[in-house]
């Protein structure tokens, strides 16, 4: 995409789907089912993977069976704000991975990761070749053009001479 005499702003590429400032912000989540629990984290203690130093903050928890006074507590959690997350495929954690959380709190392997997990990206996602970068900031096309045209439409305005306009 080009617009008349400017070339101040980049297409991206390589990402296959992100989101646009205007459009909404993007979500990320982290759904882990898990078996073994000892003890129950608290929503807003920080989960950390043992051996793939995963993180994730616990947004919700649902005990699905077992105890965890038994130490076979089953159940699902939801994670916010994952890190260390691999980008390109957006798996995190391993199965039969340790999880640790913050002492005091769920402590040091208070459960095991069941099954693969991944990062779940969620708001309005619009594809590489939709979306600009421009100042640091993507944009998809239709509010890029929305919100620089007549930004830019003023600044020709300006570099127009006195001769040019005919006074």
């Amino acid at each position: 995409m080009r617009i008349k005499g400017r070339s101040d702003f980049t297409e991206l590429r390589g990402d296959k789907y992100d989101s646009c400032v205007m459009c909404g912000p993007q979500k990320y989540r982290v759904v882990i089912h898990f078996d073994s629990g000892s003890a129950e984290p608290a929503v807003g203690e920080t989960i950390t993977g043992a051996t793939s130093a995963d993180t994730g903050v616990v947004e919700f928890i649902q005990l699905t069976g077992g105890a965890y006074t038994d130490g076979n507590a089953v159940g699902v959690m939801v994670l916010d704000e994952p890190t260390g997350y691999d980008q390109y495929n957006l798996s995190i954690f391993t199965d039969d991975e340790n999880l640790n959380g913050p002492t005091p709190g769920a402590g040091a392997n208070f459960a095991t990761v069941n099954g693969i997990t991944g990062v779940n990206k969620s708001g309005r996602m619009h594809p590489d070749s939709n979306l600009i970068t421009y100042n640091g900031v993507k944009y998809c096309k239709e509010h890029f053009r929305f919100r620089f045209k007549k930004e830019w439409e003023d600044e020709a305005k300006v570099d127009t001479s006195e001769k040019e306009r005919g006074k």
